[in-house]
């Protein structure tokens, strides 16, 4: 009989750039370091600069260590 180990399932937040539109899928566990470790607005999410132009990213859907839900919409 095989023992098999359980597998970590590693959870991402889709991140969307607000200038060009760029989708980044983002490590959870990363966002959430960046989350802690932020000692600004809690009003605002973790943010991520595009690689793709250097516009400003934020989460597509992602409920900060505060328990404050942010969506893309609270930026379009």
């Amino acid at each position: 009989m095989e023992i098999r180990a359980k597998e970590k399932v590693k959870r991402e937040v889709k991140y969307i750039c607000l200038e060009c539109n760029t989708e980044e899928l983002i490590p959870e566990d990363i966002v959430r370091i960046f989350d802690i470790s932020d000692d600004g607005d809690i009003e605002e999410p973790p943010r991520f600069r595009c690689e793709n132009c250097g516009g400003p990213m934020v989460p597509e859907d992602y409920t900060g260590v505060d328990g404050i839900h942010y969506t893309i919409d609270d930026y379009r």
